[in-house]
């Protein structure tokens, strides 16, 4: 039974239905459906759930681009008690397989074009617990749907149960999955609408992949609102800016990359950008250069998001539109250096190595608590207990937050890299380069980059013999192990030996001051 209090996110898309039901909730090119259509299909999806023999707490993944599936399989999996687990389509296949291997799914849920990637999970049946997106003659989803009651359905589930299941790698290679629950989800879906003053007639665009904390926040958040969400399979600027003439979006989120790609884009003055009135964006560190070209460029309200797939799957801070000022003026130029102020529901503090608040000004970890922080990390108890010490989670980034309250990241404690709003963790590169039997050792570091932000350098050490591999080689390699958002694309680089400390550890800054080449 559930107690009076409980309010599941599930319930979000039943008041749009009964307040709006004929208003166009998803739009996936020609493909359109109403709140109404929505809620009674995501009721005949939880209750095929059922039938198949999900339980409370059972997962459900998802592998697929950005589809109106997706959508209704998250709310499916609520509504029937379950917990989404959408599973990024770009990983490899061993990647993939460790994934579905840890969630330990009751069913999965993929696009015909990725079955492939899980060629490595073992007993799975089509139809039985594999169901089929856009599979022609296999399409095997809309047989969960078949003959089931649209009726509304209580799943006996709380505020501070499991909801969504997120992986993200961890420095040690493991994934890591991040346990959000129904409290975590309507926290930051509130949030953010504040935030981001989002009007309940406003039109989101969404191009980043809803696998990802930012993608699946910004669906979650414009649902929260009311608002009609609008999928893109892929970004590309022209198709970006077309469908924002075409569709009349009012609201967007973009990561840093693809500002850039719009501002670059020769076809930019041809489309009425008009309807558009907020831009909001994060994932990755924005350029300043970026920022200021597009802030002196475009008439619209941006707004600076800072989050990790641990706030669930919001923000920690948010950097105003009334900052964005262009008068020229240090202080401006200051607060676009900064993440913001904490978000509504998050505190922000910055410890130091015992733990301790350090005053404004001084450099430390950047701690939040708050109703958007995660219950902890899937099965990982002792890295639960690390992350979420004296009742604070602690994000590994490394900052300070100045006499306002501004809040500034220095560096990532973890070496964490972001490249094109993706995290790659350096040691997995490295695991991977030193699996070839003439690798003696690897260290990766993040490298600046243009476009993307940020993008991994290698630096190799090899053993001795005749048969030795090139980078191209090693690339190869890698492809088939990694996704590609994280090979090195700035190269892999051969070194006589790496500068190690007196307890045998890779000093990892000294090689860019032994190769400044590298890094120019």
């Amino acid at each position: 039974m559930q107690s009076a209090n409980t309010m599941l996110f599930s319930y979000v898309s039943e008041k749009h239905a009964k307040n709006h039901g004929d208003k166009i909730y998803l739009a996936e090119g020609s493909r359109r459906l109403t709140f109404g259509q929505f809620n009674r299909r995501a009721n005949q999806l939880a209750r095929g759930l059922l039938a198949r023999g999900l339980r409370p707490g059972d997962r459900v993944c998802i592998l697929n681009h950005n589809a109106i599936e997706n959508v209704e399989a998250f709310f499916g999996a609520l509504k029937a008690g379950g917990v989404f687990c959408p599973v990024n389509t770009r990983l490899a296949l061993p990647e993939v397989a460790a994934i579905v291997a840890d969630a330990e799914p009751a069913l999965v849920i993929a696009g015909e074009e990725y079955l492939a990637k899980l060629a490595g999970v073992p007993n799975l049946h089509v139809g039985r617990n594999l169901f089929v997106i856009g599979g022609g003659e296999a399409d095997s989803f809309e047989t969960i749907l078949e003959g089931q009651s649209a009726e509304r359905i209580e799943p006996v589930r709380g505020d501070d149960d499991l909801a969504g299941l997120i992986y993200t790698s961890g420095t040690t290679g493991r994934p890591k999955g991040v346990m959000w629950t129904h409290r975590n989800l309507f926290s930051s879906a509130h949030a953010s609408a504040i935030s981001r003053r989002t009007r309940g007639a406003d039109v989101a665009l969404v191009a980043a992949p809803i696998y990802q904390a930012a993608g699946v926040g910004t669906v979650l958040a414009s649902t929260f609102r009311g608002n009609t969400v609008v999928l893109l399979n892929k970004f590309d600027p022209v198709d970006y800016l077309a469908t924002i003439e075409r569709e009349r979006v009012t609201t967007a989120f973009l990561i840093p990359v693809m500002l850039l790609k719009l501002l670059e884009c020769p076809q930019l003055s041809d489309f009425d950008l008009s309807s558009l009135r907020t831009v909001c964006y994060g994932s990755a560190p924005m350029p300043i250069t970026v920022l200021k070209r597009a802030l002196a460029r475009f008439d619209w309200r941006f707004v600076g998001a800072c989050g990790a797939t641990e706030t669930s799957p919001g923000y920690i801070a948010f950097l105003d539109e009334h900052d964005h000022m262009l008068d020229g003026s240090p202080e401006m130029e200051a607060r676009l250096r900064s993440i913001g102020h904490e978000s509504i529901n998050a505190e922000v503090r910055i410890f130091n190595d015992e733990d301790r608040e350090l005053p404004p000004g001084e450099i430390g970890e950047i701690v939040i608590r708050g109703t958007n922080v995660m219950a902890g990390y899937w099965r990982q108890p002792e890295l639960t207990e690390e992350a979420l010490r004296h009742g604070w989670h602690h994000t590994g980034d490394v900052g300070y937050m100045d006499h306002e309250g501004y809040i500034f990241l220095v560096d990532r404690k973890k070496e964490l890299i972001i490249s094109g709003g993706f995290n790659v963790y350096p040691k997995e590169i490295e695991d991977a380069l030193q699996s070839h039997p003439a690798v003696l050792q690897a260290a990766v570091v993040g490298r600046s980059h243009a476009v993307w932000g940020e993008t991994p350098v290698a630096f190799v050490v090899l053993g001795q013999g005749d048969d030795l591999p090139d980078d191209q080689q090693l690339m190869a390699m890698l492809r088939e192990k990694l996704a590609d958002f994280k090979l090195p694309r700035g190269g892999i680089h051969f070194i006589p030996e790496l500068p190690m400390n007196a307890a045998g550890k890779v000093v990892k800054h000294e090689l860019k001051r032994l190769y400044p080449e590298r890094f120019a």
